[in-house]
């Protein structure tokens, strides 16, 4: 299927993401925001890699596609002017070289356009998962008067309220 079969069999709309899982763990999903054609009628697509916020090769995003089978498409839900304003909002935030993976990827680029807030909810997620971790391993430890599981508790669960602090990136 070409790129431009591909934006047409799924009805992409400016500002439509389609979310790619990734290898690791099968937990990461990848997020790219379609802008629309180019002039000569070519699909373009933004996402946040660790090398910036850019427009996708058109080589590169065909080659995502045949590797990462597309999860789902995520339509954006705003009317013409809204999805005019994200547009926007991705336009002007390429060739930003800011990638964070916990602080700054291509999930909190993907909400900012859609909504205007930077949020990861893969990352709030494994905060999640390990402060509720850390806490049940600190409760262990002490219960247990095992000090290096309620230490290793203490760790994950900063490590947890860290990673949540990060899930939602606070401009400024």
């Amino acid at each position: 299927m070409t790129l431009v079969q591909f934006v047409n069999y799924n009805g992409l709309q400016p500002a439509d993401a389609i979310v790619l899982r990734k290898k690791f763990m099968g937990m990461v999903d990848h997020y790219a925001i379609y802008l629309g054609n180019d002039e000569f009628g070519t699909p373009k697509f933004v996402a946040n890699f660790t090398k910036g916020i850019n427009i996708i090769p058109d080589e590169e995003i065909n080659e995502q596609l045949q590797k990462y089978v597309p999860e789902r498409i995520e339509k954006f839900e705003g009317n013409k002017f809204e999805r005019q304003s994200a547009i926007e909002r991705a336009w002007s935030r390429i060739g930003e070289k800011a990638y964070g993976f916990f602080s700054n990827n291509c999930e909190h680029f993907k909400n900012w356009v859609h909504y205007g807030e930077q949020i990861s909810e893969q990352v709030d997620r494994g905060g999640t998962v390990l402060t509720v971790g850390g806490a049940a391993m600190f409760v262990g430890g002490l219960l247990t008067s095992h000090k290096k599981t309620r230490n290793w508790g203490v760790g994950l669960l900063t490590l947890g309220v860290i990673l949540k602090s990060l899930a939602e990136r606070k401009e400024g």
